[in-house]
């Protein structure tokens, strides 16, 4: 440390980690945490911040964002600097509906100029692959990786919008992604069930909310999902599962882990923790995601799957579109967006639907939301920890800070919520990245261009 160095002191707060919770005073300097010491410690610092009676946390990671839709990644960054997110991964493509049509390598390079131009928040970038691109995986995913994007995309339903792929493409992406040390994220639903039954729905003129869920069964999760993890297997493939919704699912994941054959990795997200499907009647279009949400008992079974350490992230896929976007299609919801807000209420529903209801630990929420994340990431332990020469990425939480969820969130374009009026207990008072504050007390303080584009190593 030079002599010119400030130091910071975040003192008589309880320090919390994937494993532990203890009463620390936590030193930061130059943008680096500098050291933990027990908490009382004598030690002086040029600034000292009390924390008394808080929670002192590393800051929150998105591993799950598309940056596309009515946000993108200027005022998503800045609802997430607002909530304890310091770090978010997003979904990258040459996807025309996104608006990143030509290559892969131009797509991802533009959306990484944009949000070093206008992000809050450090970011990663997730290739999507679709169709077209396998052909060129072998060539393109080593340049991708020299860039520090060791995580890749691909959908195994959707064929009418271009983007599923078969098992024969899936087991040639696998081979050149364990190849190169990265790790295959997956959305795992079956494409040619989910296909039939919404055309026999709308032959029969059934198109309105209620009729969506039942175009993606259940079973149709944990069928992709068990092949999924076949082709895995066989190809020695590290797998990320994202956004899983069903009970029957998480019996494939359990007995492939098991067994052991190939590293595995999955996610869930606050929706399908806390909302069922009745929301498609209330909210019609606006709640169309997919997979769709489910019952009670998913729910229930999702909890127990977070607490035994069967589900390894909770991200929160934010993918909203404004609500004139989806009125109009009401009466037609197979023709309406998929994707829902949610980036600004991730860490504030976990905690207050699971610290709060003791469906989950404290240290069990910063290790799915911040250590995991950053380990399966390949950004660990820069991210995701608060230990000495980690990035100074700290969230200090007041569990006492009483909210209500708004209709609109005032720094996203999208104009409501499927959390609106929901109450709750606990909220970030102060967010620090790498240092530098984001926000406190309700107030942001960051700069458009603060964020850093972050390359990712492979994986060991």
């Amino acid at each position: 440390m030079t002599a010119n160095t400030k130091t910071t002191a975040i003192k008589g707060g309880i320090l919390v980690r994937g494993r532990e919770m203890k009463r620390a005073d936590v030193f930061l300097s130059d943008g680096r945490i500098e050291g933990v010491e027990p908490g009382g410690s004598q030690r002086t610092a040029d600034t000292v911040i009390d924390a008394a009676g808080k929670y002192v946390l590393p800051g929150i990671i998105d591993a799950h964002i598309h940056p596309v839709y009515a946000d993108r990644i200027e005022t998503l960054s800045q609802a997430a600097a607002a909530e304890g997110i310091t770090t978010v991964i997003a979904y990258v493509g040459a996807v025309k509906a996104w608006g990143q049509s030509g290559d892969l390598m131009g797509a991802i390079q533009d959306f990484i100029e944009e949000a070093e131009k206008t992000s809050m928040i450090d970011f990663g970038v997730h290739c999507t692959l679709l169709q077209n691109d396998v052909k060129q995986a072998a060539e393109v995913i080593p340049q991708l990786v020299a860039k520090g994007v060791v995580s890749y995309k691909a959908f195994m339903a959707y064929a009418k919008r271009g983007m599923k792929l078969e098992d024969d493409e899936l087991l040639h992406l696998m081979e050149v992604i364990s190849a190169n040390r990265s790790i295959l994220a997956a959305h795992a639903e079956n494409g040619a069930i989910i296909d039939y039954l919404e055309n026999q729905f709308v032959a029969a003129g059934k198109q309105t909310p209620e009729h969506y869920v039942a175009t993606h069964p259940n079973l149709s999760e944990a069928e992709a999902i068990f092949r999924l993890l076949t082709l895995a297997s066989v190809t020695q493939c590290p797998i990320y599962i994202p956004h899983i919704s069903a009970r029957e699912s998480l019996d494939v994941v359990r007995w492939f882990k098991k067994r052991g054959a190939t590293e595995i990795y999955s996610e869930t997200c606050p929706h399908y923790l806390t909302l069922i499907e009745d929301e498609l009647k209330s909210k019609g279009a606006l709640a169309k995601m997919s997979p769709p949400l489910r019952t009670l008992n998913d729910v229930a079974k999702l909890w127990q799957a977070l607490q035994e350490g069967l589900i390894d992230v909770v991200a929160s896929d934010t993918a909203g579109h404004t609500q004139s976007a989806n009125e109009p299609l009401w009466d037609n919801i197979f023709n309406a967006p998929y994707g829902i807000p949610g980036i600004d209420t991730l860490f504030k529903i976990v905690y207050s639907e699971g610290v709060n209801q003791g469906r989950i630990s404290l240290p069990r929420l910063v290790e799915v939301m911040s250590e995991l994340p950053a380990k399966i990431f390949g950004l660990y332990p820069r991210k995701g920890v608060i230990a000495e020469g980690s990035d100074a990425d700290v969230v200090v939480l007041d569990p006492a800070v009483p909210y209500t969820v708004a209709e609109q969130n005032p720094f996203l374009k999208v104009d409501y919520s499927m959390f609106a009026g929901r109450k709750g207990l606990g909220a970030p008072i102060l967010v620090i990245q790498r240092g530098r504050v984001l926000m406190q007390q309700g107030k942001l303080k960051a700069q458009a261009g603060q964020g850093k584009y972050l390359q990712r190593t492979k994986q060991a």
